[in-house]
């Protein structure tokens, strides 16, 4: 099924939007009951746009700064899956602070609990259709490599 949505989205640019939208029509012309969920996607559909259910991926500390300020903004729930000395932490996110002078990007979670992103790290934040709330998450690590003359 996942993979079906894959080839969907990439190869023919279908949309996660209209993907809901097909799956949900599909239900109702088999006559199955749709969820709360299902019904609320159908009365918002209209005012949802694409970019309210968009994954953004290979994102820098800065923009994803700015995109989590954006979501929190407009009420989104943002979920911090980031990790820890401690594994994973799966807490809600409840503010984040950029401080561009110090180069430190702060993120406040529940409990007062706070993690900091990183420069070296790209982030993705990921959609869930059916928890309707984004997720945090590090992509890769990367490196700059640094050249030094051998004066050999």
């Amino acid at each position: 099924m996942k993979i079906k949505r894959i080839i969907k989205y990439y190869l023919f640019n279908e949309s996660v939007k209209e993907m809901e939208l097909n799956k949900i029509l599909d239900k109702v012309s088999n006559r199955k009951s749709l969820t709360t969920r299902e019904r609320n996607f159908l009365e918002l559909y209209k005012t949802t746009r694409e970019e309210d259910m968009k994954d953004f991926l290979y994102i820098s500390k800065n923009s994803a700064f700015k995109k989590i300020s954006e979501l929190l903004e407009i009420g989104k729930k943002v979920i911090c899956d980031l990790h820890d000395r401690n594994g994973k932490i799966g807490l809600d996110i409840t503010g984040i602070e950029n401080n561009f002078e110090e180069d430190t990007c702060i993120i406040t979670m529940k409990g007062d609990e706070k993690h900091q992103l990183h420069d070296k790290f790209l982030y993705n934040l990921i959609y869930s259709i059916k928890k309707d709330q984004y997720s945090l998450q590090e992509q890769d690590e990367y490196f700059e490599k640094i050249e030094s003359k051998n004066e050999d």
